[in-house]
């Protein structure tokens, strides 16, 4: 317990009155349960994660104040690139067939969502970021199914019709 020796118990109730919920809630609550007395793997059950990780959570309240110990530091990359009424405004346009939009695909891929932010946005992303604001627009990605260059449409035809009629039930 000597990890929090410098920290008192109504400290920690005072922090935990401040946070609503979340991981650094449970973190200052991972904390009171040590203060009490309260063993590592009896924690690590409460709060659904390995004794390591309770033990990174105490580490904070040693090694930070007590006021940043929950949080996690500032993790890196950007704010995202086309925000507000710009983000609202390109998930309304995604939900319209491209061809509305005056591009000749039926539907939204990566690839065109990447050239129509460019164009319209001025903004550019990786591609694979491309899939996650389609998913986060709620569109999902499907893909033609791809037909040999030789296939003759009439004997697709009339192989279905052969299979409809063959069909037992």
């Amino acid at each position: 317990m000597d990890r929090l020796d410098d920290i008192t118990l109504e400290e920690l109730y005072d922090l935990k009155d401040q946070i609503d919920k979340g991981k650094p809630r449970e973190r200052v609550l991972a904390a009171i349960g040590r203060k009490q007395g309260d063993q590592l793997e009896t924690l690590a059950d409460r709060h659904g994660v390995v004794e390591k990780t309770i033990r990174n959570w105490l580490d904070r309240f040693e090694e930070e104040p007590i006021e940043q110990a929950p949080y996690d530091a500032p993790r890196p990359g950007g704010p995202a690139k086309i925000e507000g009424e710009d983000r609202e405004q390109l998930f309304e346009q995604l939900q319209q067939p491209p061809t509305e939009l005056g591009y000749d695909q039926q539907a939204w891929s990566a690839k065109l969502l990447l050239h129509h932010a460019k164009e319209e946005y001025g903004v550019e992303y990786h591609e694979t970021y491309a899939y996650d604001l389609l998913k986060e627009a709620g569109l999902s990605l499907r893909t033609a199914r791809p037909q040999h260059h030789e296939a003759d449409p009439e004997e697709k035809a009339e192989f279905q019709e052969t299979v409809e009629k063959n069909d037992p039930n």
